[in-house]
Formats: structure tokens, C-alpha cells, sequence
């Protein structure tokens, strides 16, 4: 059996969706005779795979080819151009939406033409063939699209957070959404809540919608909390105005004004267009009594040895709109407690067990005590971390929910176990 699956970039670049991706392959890698990755974007060197994991390029360079502004045009004439235009008649007086709809269906055009002509080159056998898209976007639509040629084609996605919430969107709207549901076997949330929005829009794909939770290994230490006097801060994440990495910088600025005999130390792993800028901003707004490092993109492999080598208190994600986050999931496996806005999956994966949550739209004043609840009682702290690696063992270990993911894959496909 072959399966492909397609990202955005891995095994390429340096983003989030490496740590991602890693091992969720490592996995499939050991249930597949063979695992194709189909990036859209292939830049630089690919990371070390597994064995019997290979890298189909023809993709991306189709993407990018004048073939691209071609099926653009030819979008202007698909009936799902028209069908979004009549379902939604205000993309007629919003010229950016009209123009996200046109990319869209000229992608997924683009990338039925592939999948088609992969199987005819190939020889293969469609029925031989899982796909399987990382983010439920074009490619999702486009792979669905050629079970008009090859009707055998099962088709799986998941979702996670800029592909799932229509609202993330001025307006809001995702292109083609029905379209696309309509052409997918399953369609799986990394948390209860983006299933439930998914139903809950959509109930006519009710059936084929659901929740795949994502994991992470044993990292085989738990973090110590710092013995040392300093209260320190931990964040993970792209650095984009979602994230709110600016608003965790005020936040902790504040908590340092409030606690002026306190030291504090904060550590964010992440890249981003205004990292420089942060950290600048800490250097000069921060009080002496507290310091700002953000070193910039970590892979796993370094953020967990860091994790292992120094103490940390809290675990902080100030995001308006989340998934679940890996990040989240990495830290509570440490047994870090976390403090989170109650967004999307954060509320199912922090809660007072083992953290805190904030309002969606936190003050830096409210974001201060809940550092500081933390601190002022080391008692409540302990039971936390406690909480933290236990919610680990029971929801979000790697070991237990690739596997269960892989068999539904497989059920989809009309394989036994």
C-alpha cells in the first residue's frame, strides 16, 4: 500500500509544520510499503526521513509553472466558481475574497491535473493508494476532484486552525467549503472543538467529520521548577499577530513592574518578521528585574533539550485562535504547567488540573496574576505540573494516537487490520 501525503512545505524549511509532521511520518512509515511526501513548496535542503519515506517534487514545480496562471483563468469558468458566487453574493463586492476563491479553485484544479497524471505515469493502481492532506485546503479539494477519472481514490484531511475557522477571515469565508467536503472520505479536527464547529456549520457532513488528536513522545525527564529565585517564562510559536507574542511581553512586563523584588526570565522559541523587534522591545521596556531571550526557530530535538536542561514554571500561548497545540502537548509531557487563553483546543488540553485559562481577549494586568498566582503559591504550582504530565499520559501521547489515527486511514481505505 502507498500512501501520500501532502504539506505544505515538509520535509522542507524551517516552520512549524517540521515538528509537526515528523512523527506523524515516523509512524506512517511503519504501516506503508511506501509513504510519498508532496510538498506545494520545495526550498532548500529535505530533512533525514525515515526508510521507505521519499519525496515526489513534481508537485511544487507544477504549481509554479505558467501552468499556474492558466488554470487561475480557467477557474473564472468552473462551476464551483459560480456555485461560491451564488451561494455567497458579496464576494462580487469584495475583491480580495474574489480573489482567494479564483487562487483556490485554480490550485485544486492544478492539483487534480497532478494526481491524475501521477497515477497514469506511475502505472499505479488508484486503489493501491491512500492520500492524505495535512491541511484541509486546495489540495484536499483538487485530490477529491479526480475520483471523477479514478472513482476507487480515497481521500483523508485534517484540520487545524487557519484552515478550519472561517472567522479568522475579514470576511469571513473559506472557498469552496462545501465543494470540498463533498469530495473527501474524512475530514479530521486536532481538537473536539474544531470537530464540533465543523458539524455544528456543516451537519449534512456530520458523518465524515472528527477528531484525530495529535501526540508527542515520552521525552523521558520532567522539567524542575527553578530553585534558584528567578520565575521563568517559556513560549513556543511563529511569531505572527495570532500568536500575540506581544501581548505575553506586555503581560510579562507587568508582572515584573508588579513584583519589583522578583527576577524573571523569558524564553520564546520561535521565528518571525518582528523577532528583532521584540527583542528589543524587552532589552528597553522590560524592568532590570526581568530579561527577554527569544533565540528564534528551535527544532524539536533542540527545544526539548532545553527543556531537559533547564528549570521552567510556566508555559505560556496567547493565541486568538488555536488547534491544539504541539507546543502545549511538549510541555505538559515535561510536566510544565500552562497557562493559555480559552481558545479553540487550549481549552481541552489546559485546564485547572494543570494551568490556567485566560479570556480570549486577555489584559497584560490579567495576564500578570495568573503568572503570579503561579508564583505566590508553589504549592498550587506543584500540583499542577503534576496535573500536566498526567493529562499527557491519558490524551496526548504519540504512541497512542498515531496508531488510532493510522487504523481509521486504513478503515477509510476498506483495509483490516
Amino acid at each position: 500500500m502507498i500512501l501520500l501525503l501532502f504539506s505544505a512545505t515538509y520535509p522542507f524549511g524551517d516552520t512549524a509544520e517540521q515538528g509537526l509532521l515528523a512523527r506523524d511520518v515516523e509512524y506512517l512509515a511503519r504501516e506503508y510499503d511506501r509513504v510519498i511526501l508532496v510538498p506545494k513548496t520545495c526550498k532548500g535542503a529535505p530533512r533525514p526521513l525515515p526508510a521507505g519515506v521519499e519525496v515526489e517534487e513534481s508537485y511544487a514545480a507544477l504549481l509554479r509553472s505558467p501552468g499556474g496562471i492558466i488554470a487561475v483563468l480557467r477557474a473564472l469558468f468552473s462551476a464551483h466558481f459560480y456555485q461560491d458566487i451564488r451561494t455567497h453574493p458579496w464576494l462580487l463586492r469584495a475583491p480580495r475574497s474574489l480573489v482567494r476563491l479564483i487562487r483556490f479553485i485554480g490550485a485544486a484544479m492544478l492539483t487534480r491535473q497532478w494526481v491524475e497524471g501521477w497515477l497514469e505515469r506511475t502505472q499505479t493502481d488508484s486503489r493501491q493508494c491512500m492520500f492524505y492532506t495535512y491541511w484541509f485546503d486546495q489540495g484536499a479539494m483538487g485530490i477529491g476532484l479526480a475520483k471523477k477519472h479514478y472513482p476507487d481514490i480515497r481521500i483523508v484531511a485534517k484540520a487545524h486552525n487557519y484552515d478550519l475557522y472561517e472567522e479568522r477571515y475579514d470576511p469571513p469565508y473559506w472557498p469552496c467549503r462545501r465543494a470540498a467536503l463533498s469530495v473527501v472520505d474524512g475530514l479530521f479536527a486536532d481538537s473536539e472543538a474544531g470537530a464540533r464547529y465543523l458539524k455544528e456549520r456543516y451537519p449534512e457532513f456530520a458523518s465524515i467529520c472528527g477528531t484525530a488528536l495529535e501526540g508527542v513522545p515520552e521525552p523521558g525527564f520532567l522539567t524542575p521548577a527553578s530553585q534558584d529565585g528567578v520565575f521563568r517564562i517559556v513560549s513556543c510559536a511563529i511569531i505572527s499577530p495570532v500568536k500575540r507574542i506581544d501581548l505575553l511581553l506586555e503581560g510579562i512586563n507587568c508582572a515584573a513592574r508588579m513584583r519589583p523584588l522578583q527576577n524573571f526570565e523569558w524564553y520564546h522559541f520561535g521565528e518571525g518578521e518582528t523577532r528583532i523587534e521584540l527583542q528589543e522591545r524587552a532589552a528597553t521596556t522590560f524592568p532590570s528585574n526581568a530579561r527577554g531571550f527569544l533565540p528564534g526557530y528551535y527544532d524539536n530535538a533542540d527545544l526539548m533539550r532545553f527543556y531537559h536542561k533547564n528549570p521552567i514554571d510556566v508555559f505560556v500561548n496567547l493565541s486568538l485562535a488555536e488547534g491544539t497545540p504541539r507546543s502545549i502537548m511538549e510541555a505538559i509531557s515535561c510536566g510544565i504547567p500552562v497557562i493559555a487563553t480559552a481558545v479553540g483546543g487550549n481549552a481541552e488540553i489546559v485546564s485547572e488540573r494543570n494551568g490556567l485559562l485566560l479570556d480570549p481577549e486577555p489584559t497584560p494586568e490579567e495576564i500578570a496574576l495568573q503568572l503570579l498566582k503561579l508564583f505566590d503559591h508553589p504549592e498550587i504550582a506543584a500540583e499542577k505540573r503534576k496535573g500536566s504530565r498526567l493529562v499527557w499520559q491519558e490524551r496526548y501521547k504519540a504512541e497512542d494516537n498515531y496508531p488510532a489515527f493510522i487504523s481509521r486511514l486504513r478503515a477509510i481505505r476498506g483495509l483490516t487490520a
